[in-house]
This record gives structure tokens, C-alpha cells and sequence, in this order.
């Protein structure tokens, strides 16, 4: 594997340390025991892939695959709290307007994805004094519009990027994909029952998850939730 691998292995390792010195914080959460247990057999597999069978691909498509996550996942987040607030208070349309996924904005034409990024903002907005109590606050909406804004700006990107970024994956070994599948799918929504009680815990999580290309390390390459809490 070439750059990208590792840089993902490269995150993949600093989230399995971190969460190794914090065990005593997680370790009767028997779903985040087997997350872990995941992330360490595809590093263990990782460690014996010829790094430099991959080709690195970066440019546009690459940044607007971050910008789509990030905006998936800041959506997640306000979208599950403002559910939650609806559930609350037996509002039933809130509740469902609010109910967002991951797997449901991951299919969704990028159109709809910036048009459900509007609805969940004015949402959050109607609602931004009953969701203080939920951990949402203005800024929480200041940063789902920028990453809207972001996301929208990079539409344009050119063909090729896309084609590029298409076979940046199919390049990606298997046990890579699968690791990063279960750090976005998995672990990262279920670190989210720390956000409120071990703000520490989860900001360090959410340090040890940014992917760092090693070839530049100004440029973060992928976050995880500003989701979800």
C-alpha cells in the first residue's frame, strides 16, 4: 500500500493505542469491546499487506469524500438530538423529521444530501433553546451550514477527480475498507455515549481518529463525528 493505506493504518493504530490507555473507561461496553477487537484484526492484517502495491490518488475527489463524511456526520449529530427531543415531548413529526442515518444520507444524491443539510439547520434553528439541554447550541448550526457551504463548493470538482477518487478505493485493500467501515459505522457512533460524561475521552478520540496525510501533515484527510453525541 502506498500513502493512503497508510495513513489510514497510520489512524487506525493511534485509535487502537488510545483506546487501549483508556480502557478502564469502556471496558464493560461489550459493543465497544467488540469494535476494538475488529479495528485490531484488520491492523493485524494490515501489517503484512505490501504497502507499495497501491498508487496514491489525491486531489479534489479525495477532499470532497472528506467534505460529504464530515456532512454526513454533523448532520447524524444534530439530526439524532433533535429526534430525541421530539421523542420527548411526543412529537411524532419532530422525532421523524429529525431521524436521520448514515446509511440513508450515504445513498442520497448529493442534491438531497445539501437539501436535508437545510431542512436539519432550520430544524435546529426553530428548536436551538429546548436543544441546549441536548448539546446542541448556534455554533453546532454555524458549523452544519459551513459544511454544507464546503461540500456544495466542491460539486464542481472535475470528472476525473471523481474517476480518481473511484480508483483510489477499488485500490484500497478489502481489510482497509472493512477497518474503515467499522470505525464509522461502529465505533465512532458508539463513542458518542461519552460526548457528555467523558468530554476528555471523546475529544481524544476524536483526535486519534483524523487521518494525517503523512505526505503533507498540515492536511487532515478525514474526521469523525463532530458527530454525533
Amino acid at each position: 500500500m502506498r500513502r493512503y493505506l497508510e495513513n489510514v493504518t497510520n489512524m487506525g493504530t493511534n485509535v487502537s493505542v488510545f483506546m487501549k490507555k483508556n480502557k478502564t473507561i469502556w471496558q464493560g461496553k461489550a459493543a465497544i469491546t467488540a469494535s476494538t477487537a475488529l479495528v485490531d484484526g484488520d491492523l493485524a492484517a494490515l501489517a503484512g499487506t505490501d504497502t507499495k502495491a497501491v498508487t496514491p490518488i489525491v486531489g479534489p475527489a479525495a477532499d470532497k469524500a472528506v467534505a460529504k463524511f464530515n456532512l454526513e456526520n454533523k448532520l447524524v449529530l444534530i439530526g439524532a438530538q433533535i429526534a430525541a427531543l421530539g421523542a420527548t415531548n411526543d412529537d411524532h413529526t419532530l422525532e421523524q423529521q429529525g431521524d436521520v442515518s448514515l446509511a440513508g444520507l450515504d445513498k442520497m444524491k448529493e442534491s438531497d444530501l445539501l437539501a436535508t443539510a437545510t431542512r436539519i439547520g432550520a430544524l435546529a434553528t426553530t428548536n436551538i433553546t429546548a436543544l441546549a439541554d441536548y448539546g446542541i447550541t448556534a455554533a453546532d448550526v454555524t458549523e452544519l451550514d459551513g459544511l454544507a457551504t464546503k461540500f456544495r463548493g466542491l460539486q464542481a470538482a472535475p470528472r476525473q477527480a471523481v474517476v480518481d477518487r473511484k480508483k483510489e478505493n477499488a485500490q484500497l485493500p478489502p481489510v482497509g475498507s472493512h477497518l474503515l467501515t467499522v470505525l464509522r459505522r461502529q465505533l465512532d457512533r458508539q463513542m458518542l455515549v461519552f460526548k457528555q460524561t467523558q468530554p476528555e475521552f471523546y475529544a481524544g478520540y476524536l483526535a486519534a481518529r483524523v487521518i494525517v496525510d503523512r505526505g503533507n501533515p498540515a492536511k487532515k484527510k478525514d474526521t469523525p463525528p463532530a458527530p454525533a453525541p
